[in-house]
């Protein structure tokens, strides 16, 4: 006598035979029947022999027509037949010869191709089949579940915090926060988790990283949309995380920290997270010599300021005027402030001369160091953008320039935006930048830090993402501001007017920019790790996997996709899911953005220059970023009369500063080139169009002061004679102690 569940295994098994005899399909059955394979070898025995032959001759037809024909003596030796092609993997083709990654390839879509096309015919019995089998996988799912149902809830957290009204920024490791997870008890309570997180981020009630106290701050849970999280539910049921996870329904859960600082107004940013810079320091911050330095390093109230310290050459007219900045000053002088003796070119070319001033060999010297320092560096800008910028931007005398920009510094970005709505502003039209409570004209420096940090606070706007890799924030409030338009049209001013381009973004953006059509999108471009995390688990899942993401998918607007979930199918299925997040989500921010670069038909030029171009807006491909090589570049040096004693001394220090840059450019130093460059020029980068001379050196005789930056001259003031280390160390402290105007 047989058993129910026997006689069940046999109807099962034959209701299975005949499929195959109705199908007339050897392959088709073998590869779509959910059946053991020892049961398959055992019952399909016959079959298999039936159809080996077959299958020979397929494979051989494949490794014809994509000619791999001397292959097939590998194929027959190891018994390989299409349906095992498919699984086969890299080590597996390089036991059989295959080593090749295209024939691998060619070989693996054809084999997929020819199954394909031989499963299309799909019996009724087998559709029956297969629903029973999908119904029976739920069950068996369901029942898993309350199986192994955990007491505990795994939690990811992170740490946002306010730089602006209503606009939070994660916060990363390197400042105190990054993804921290937690498990916790499904029955904590709202109170208990804050404390947990709080515990995280804030041990013992304070940032070490960024040295806040707790106490300054308001503080909140919420979602990863920045929704807070619910203290009741519509069932009237506590908050508890295991009713937070039946409310959500949703896997990983992430919870974020949300700070912002107390009793300020528009001013919630963090020093070390936000890019604006901060107020600046005393004027005399750096006028101090080395010896009162260390004696006293509080600044006292009678100190002079830094432009009566600096030692200048006897008998010069010039004189210094103040630029409103702690360590930056303009020059004015009477008569030429180059004093060194270029060395005469060899093939003799010289600068015209009139015969009056033959017999002056000073005057000769001069002009020739004057034409030195305007030789202008190769850039890498495309000359359609060179011309663009000539016959766009009007030029004016610095005497005549009457469009004044007044810039808060710790609301740099909203500064720029009311400057754009006054309806006297104009884009080309040349502009100087006040700082107020600032003495000083701005002769280039003040424009140039402005527009450094003017990108900056843009990019943390409208931005998100990791530093220098960033997408646009889907915002239907900024769009409603127009946002996106103004942040183009501010890209456009920056660059007209020899500031930063805005080589935030990766590559996948530029590319949706200039031309969506081509674009390949990847995982990571996705910047939500949720849906980032369901799309790499979709093309590697198998069937009940697909089962389970099928509602998510449908929610994401991909649906029309129905069983079996073949490779091919998951593939599709992954393309649209990432264009959904990629691109259509923030296409109309893309728009918006687009519209406004083409402010002065710059997008015009972006769009036909667009390889040339696109060191404005990827930071890795910017050819603007700082280089030991490139600062070398643009340096001139004011070196005395070859063979004088103060040459010597002057060697010696440029030697140090040489060792200098190559520690800021291995990242041995607290100063990277970027700091350096900014402390020299108030720039952080150099602009799309260089600077308009080269940068310069000069050297003074008191070994006492510390190195002395005047931006609008792009003039750098170093003591002779000095050792490496001395040098380094007067740098460090120069840059990072000397007030944080040009520091963001």
């Amino acid at each position: 006598m047989y058993t129910a569940g026997q006689l069940h295994r046999m109807t099962y098994l034959s209701t299975m035979f005949i499929t195959y005899i109705i199908c007339s399909n050897v392959n088709t059955v073998i590869q779509r029947l959910y059946v053991p394979e020892i049961k398959r070898k055992n019952i399909f025995c016959l079959v298999e022999g039936l159809s080996r032959d077959t299958d020979d001759t397929d494979i051989f037809n494949i490794l014809e027509e994509i000619e791999m024909k001397e292959y097939k003596n590998v194929f027959k030796e190891n018994m390989i037949r299409i349906q095992d092609v498919v699984e086969l993997t890299e080590k597996d083709f390089e036991k059989l010869g295959v080593t090749a990654i295209g024939l691998q390839l060619r070989l693996k879509q054809a084999c997929r191709n020819h199954l394909q096309a031989k499963s299309e015919d799909t019996s009724p019995v087998l559709k029956k089949f297969f629903d029973l089998k999908r119904e029976r996988v739920r069950i068996q799912k369901t029942k898993k579940i309350k199986r192994h149902f955990k007491p505990t809830r795994r939690i990811y957290c992170g740490w946002k915090h306010a730089v602006r009204s209503d606009v939070f920024k994660v916060v990363t490791l390197s400042k105190g926060g990054g993804q921290q997870i937690i498990d916790v008890s499904k029955d904590t309570t709202y109170e208990v988790l804050e404390k947990q997180i709080l515990d995280l981020y804030f041990p013992k009630a304070r940032s070490m990283a960024q040295n806040l106290k707790l106490s300054d701050l308001n503080h909140y849970l919420a979602s990863f949309s920045g929704d807070p999280l619910p203290r009741s539910f519509q069932n009237n049921h506590e908050f508890t995380v295991g009713n937070y996870f039946d409310h959500i329904k949703t896997y990983p859960v992430r919870v974020y920290l949300h700070t912002t600082k107390k009793d300020e107004d528009d001013d919630n940013y963090l020093p070390d997270i936000s890019s604006s810079p901060g107020p600046s320091k005393d004027m005399e911050s750096q006028s101090l010599s080395l010896s009162s330095e260390l004696e006293d390093p509080q600044l006292l109230p009678g100190t002079s300021r830094m432009f009566d310290a600096v030692c200048t050459d006897e008998g010069s007219d010039a004189e210094f005027e103040n630029a409103g900045t702690p360590v930056i000053f303009f020059k004015k002088s009477t008569q030429t402030r180059l004093t060194s003796t270029p060395k005469p070119e060899k093939n003799g070319n010289k600068p015209f001369l009139s015969e009056d001033l033959d017999g002056d060999m000073q005057m000769q010297e001069a002009i020739c160091a004057s034409l030195e320092m305007m030789q202008q560096p190769q850039h890498f800008i495309d000359l359609d953008l060179r011309k663009w910028t000539m016959n766009t931007l009007k030029s004016e005398e610095e005497e005549n320039v009457k469009q004044l920009i007044v810039v808060h510094r710790r609301h740099v970005l909203n500064s720029a935006l009311r400057a754009l709505d006054r309806a006297s502003f104009k884009l080309e039209e040349p502009f100087k930048v006040e700082f107020p409570g600032e003495l000083g004209a701005d002769y280039g420096g003040p424009k140039r830090e402005f527009l450094s940090c003017l990108m900056k606070e843009l990019a943390n706007a409208v931005l998100e993402g990791e530093p220098y890799n960033k997408t646009f924030i889907h915002s239907v409030p900024l769009l409603d501001k127009e946002m996106f338009f103004k942040a183009g049209r501010m890209i456009v001013w920056s660059i007209l007017h020899g500031g930063p381009g805005f080589p935030f973004l990766n590559s996948t953006l530029y590319q949706l920019l200039i031309e969506p059509k081509d674009v390949v999108y990847s995982t990571d471009d996705v910047i939500d790790l949720d849906v980032k995390n369901k799309i790499q688990k979709l093309q590697t899942a198998d069937e009940e996997e697909l089962n389970l993401l099928s509602d998510w998918m449908v929610e994401q607007g991909v649906y029309g996709v129905v069983p079996p979930y073949t490779e091919q199918k998951r593939d599709c299925m992954a393309r649209q899911l990432l264009k959904s997040h990629v691109y259509l989500r923030i296409h109309a921010e893309i728009a918006q953005f687009r519209k406004g670069l083409n402010t002065l038909e710059f997008y015009t030029i972006m769009k036909s220059n667009s390889e040339e171009v696109r060191g404005l807006f990827l930071h890795m491909l910017s050819n603007s970023m700082v280089t030991m090589q490139k600062i070398k570049e643009i340096i001139h040096i004011n070196y005395s009369e070859d063979g004088s004693n103060d040459k010597r001394k002057e060697e010696d220090t440029m030697y140090a500063f040489e060792l200098f840059l190559q520690d800021c450019s291995e990242d041995t130093s607290e100063i990277n080139l970027n700091m350096l460059l900014a402390f020299w020029t108030g720039a952080e980068t150099i602009p799309p169009l260089g600077f308009h001379r080269k940068l310069e050196i000069k050297f003074v005789e008191d070994p006492a002061l510390l190195p002395v930056a005047h931006t609008c001259d792009l003039l750098l003031e170093i003591s002779r004679g000095e050792t490496p280390e001395e040098f380094h160390r007067k740098m460090e402290l120069a840059i990072t102690c000397g007030g944080e105007f040009h520091l963001a």
